[in-house]
């Protein structure tokens, strides 16, 4: 099993990878919009799981039917 201290270090250097490569890609204020927009959507998607929300009749909608 791993310790934590290794689970750490990977998940910084991961996180280090993407953020200088966001930052390489597409500049400084895109890559902290799209670092902002992800954080908002965990965020949202922590309180429908937290608050029980299904979402199983607007999947329906959009499902494809055999005719």
């Amino acid at each position: 099993m791993k310790n934590i201290k290794s689970v750490k270090i990977w998940f910084g250097s991961v996180t280090g990878f993407i953020l200088s490569t966001l930052l390489i890609t597409v500049g400084f204020w895109k890559a902290i919009f799209i670092v902002a927009v992800t954080i908002f959507a965990g965020w949202i998607g922590a309180l429908l799981e937290e608050y029980k929300i299904d979402f199983s009749r607007v999947t329906d909608l959009f499902t494809r039917r055999n005719q």
